[in-house]
């Protein structure tokens, strides 16, 4: 370690690490995330080939579901033969449309196949009233990333849509059409997309729940876009019931509403294959997915190399399968003791987050009162769900890999965590939005609950066999981090209850805001690429979380510290020292500049360097733990400039 903790604590930490890890060729980046992610789908490969190797499985049992799912996608040689013919219908269905009033259906169909060719549909959990669920009507249509994509004039940016207009073109003509026509039909899907875009929120946008959320009944959904007809749209769907929705994105539907009566006939059937064609590339004959990699895999994020086929098939049955499978990880890998453990640090974080809402200097009574209510009923979810997912309803045929992949996307637009069966009806408290082998965690601010599946329970998160400094700054800096969520700028407008609303005094909130915004300019002020900055405002709420949690893992590990010594190695870090190390170590990172790029463009979470470097500046404790850092170091903050907020 030749870098100065004062200067450059990610590199400090990771130094040696990253420069003996080089990304893998069939990866964008190289991260404790990915590694897990390896030893997770070894685990899981094992378990579904058994699975699949039992060709004597009851017909309809969850084991021949899997078994079936991952065979029909490792059968290269019968998706070759069979081409794009499994998609005959739905492109035959595309191929009829005559005259403006037969696109709608169409649309309908493809929304219940699950392919959302122009906006996203699904249950949520009403903001305003958390016991029940609505639907949900939200902005989409794109194929790149977001409007930025669309809009940005600079070099980069312009290449990219160059070459992505060169992709549909190559797409289309997959489908024998000629080649100035699939120009020309490349061109149409670029305007129409372009024309989505400017009409889109912007990723900023979409982070305010107060902007997000528009309840309106049929009624007043069919007054935003009237030349869509609502009523007509969700009888189709199979949901001639639906009473209220929520529209996320209004303007985007009127400007969507005004598309469909002024854009001809054949320009949205040629918009309309693009959309089948692309939502189904991966899982159709090698010239679809080989091109559909090279676009979103090494165009947008350099990745040069596919995974390997078995990885990617079982991506898929994981979306299908995913709690049948989880059941089968859990059984194996998931030690009861482990959920124990877990269930003590977070009861310990929870005693030492409520104490630090005691005891904010810039919070008042009221607000205080307000939010230690709302910390005491945060749910607490570990492991995997008490009640899994049965998949009755779903069934495996074998006709094609394509076919039952439609047939996993259809059931999940209805069944799924959040299928739209479930609008209209009371939340079901027992979902949960991540399976037990992801190795990931969220707070979900409508129910008020923290989740940490049980593949994120494993070193260098959490080690049952570690010292406790190394557990608090690892696993226990992710338990605060989704802690504090419910905190951040956006889940702080949630009550106690999830519910969509101003609990602030107004003279707190503008401290918390002014606060904020000083962590704004901090990420802002980065630059992560030449001339490509971090952008503050989009990532707020995971700095804010990012902070707050590793503040409230700091100080729960200094009660637990108090009761008890650690042996650590000698020589080599204090205690305290080893907490930021092991937080450092969660976040070290190889990561390709395209990926990078994107992630600044459209990932609500800062750059690995500065969730480290940004984060241990802003706190005294790390300037305790390392005593030699002084204002001469690079990433030294004076005290006045680092916010403390939660």
């Amino acid at each position: 370690m030749t870098t100065a903790p004062g200067d450059d604590f990610y590199q400090y930490v990771n130094g040696d690490w990253i420069s003996g890890h080089l990304v893998p060729p069939d990866k964008t980046a190289i991260d404790v995330f990915s590694e897990l992610d390896d030893t997770t789908e070894e685990r899981l490969r094992s378990l579904i080939e058994d699975v699949a190797r039992n060709s004597d499985a009851e017909q309809g049992s969850l084991h021949r579901k899997i078994g079936d799912l991952y065979r029909l996608g490792m059968d290269t040689g019968t998706i070759e033969r069979l081409g794009i013919t499994p998609l005959n219908n739905i492109l035959g269905r595309i191929g009829a449309i005559s005259r403006v009033p037969d696109i709608q259906p169409v649309i309908a169909h493809l929304v219940t196949c699950g392919i959302a060719p122009c906006f996203e549909l699904f249950a949520e959990i009403d903001p305003k009233n958390s016991t029940l669920m609505i639907t949900g009507l939200a902005q989409g249509g794109l194929g790149l990333p977001n409007k930025d994509y669309y809009i940005r004039e600079d070099a980069v940016s312009e290449n990219i849509r160059v070459r992505y207009k060169g992709h549909i073109a190559k797409m289309c003509g997959f489908l024998d059409v000629h080649a100035d026509s699939a120009r020309t039909a490349a061109g149409t899907i670029m305007d129409m997309e372009t024309r989505l875009a400017k009409a889109s929120y912007s990723p900023e946008e979409n982070r305010d729940p107060d902007a997000t959320y528009h309840k309106v009944t049929i009624d007043g959904l069919q007054e935003i876009s009237p030349e869509i007809d609502w009523a007509a749209f969700f009888s189709t769907i199979g949901y001639p019931d639906t009473r209220d929705v929520n529209v996320h994105q209004p303007g985007f539907f009127t400007e969507l509403g005004r598309m469909v009566s002024a854009i001809g006939v054949e320009e949205w059937k040629a918009f309309l294959r693009w959309k089948v064609i692309t939502a189904l590339a991966p899982f159709l004959d090698s010239r679809f997915d080989t091109e559909n990699f090279t676009f979103y895999g090494t165009i947008l994020n350099g990745q040069p190399m596919m995974k390997p086929r078995w990885k990617r098939v079982l991506a898929t049955v994981n979306f299908a399968l995913g709690d049948a499978i989880g059941r089968l990880y859990v059984e194996r890998y998931f030690p009861p003791e482990a959920k124990k453990r877990m269930r003590t640090l977070v009861e310990n974080l929870m005693e030492t987050f409520r104490s630090r809402i005691e005891h904010l200097s810039w919070m008042g009574p009221e607000t205080r009162t307000e939010a230690l209510e709302k910390l005491s009923r945060m749910h607490l979810k570990i492991g995997y769900p008490d009640v899994w997912q049965d998949y009755r309803e779903f069934e495996t045929v074998n006709d094609s890999y394509v076919a039952n992949v439609l047939r996993a996307m259809a059931y999940d637009f209805r069944k799924g965590p959040a299928g739209l069966d479930r609008a209209e009806k009371p939340v079901d408290r027992r979902i949960w939005y991540m399976h037990p082998q992801t190795i990931n965690a969220y707070y979900d601010p409508g129910m008020n609950e923290i989740v940490f599946p049980a593949a994120i329970l494993q070193p260098p998160f959490f080690d049952m066999g570690a010292e406790d400094s190394a557990n608090y700054g690892a696993i226990g800096a992710v338990i605060g981090h989704e802690m504090t969520h419910g905190f951040d700028d956006t889940g702080r407008k949630y009550d106690r209850d999830g519910n969509l609303r101003d609990w602030w005094t107004a003279g707190d909130e503008q401290k918390f805001n002014r606060k904020a915004q000083v962590i704004v300019d901090q990420y802002n002020a980065q630059e992560v690429l030449p001339g490509l900055p971090a952008n503050g405002r989009l990532t707020l709420g995971e700095d804010i979380a990012d902070l707050g949690g590793l503040t409230i893992a700091c100080h729960a590990y200094a009660k637990v510290r108090e009761k008890r010594e650690e042996a650590l190695e000698p020589g080599k870090f204090t205690d305290f020292q080893q907490f930021f190390v092991s937080f450092a170590t969660i976040w070290r990172e190889n990561i390709r500049p395209e990926a990078l790029r994107n992630r600044i463009m459209s990932d609500v979470h800062a750059p690995n360097r500065l969730r480290v470097n940004c984060v241990v500046s802003n706190m005294p404790e790390f300037y305790a733990a390392f005593p030699d850092i002084t204002p001469e170091n690079r990433l030294y903050r004076p005290p006045d400039q680092r916010p403390e907020i939660w």
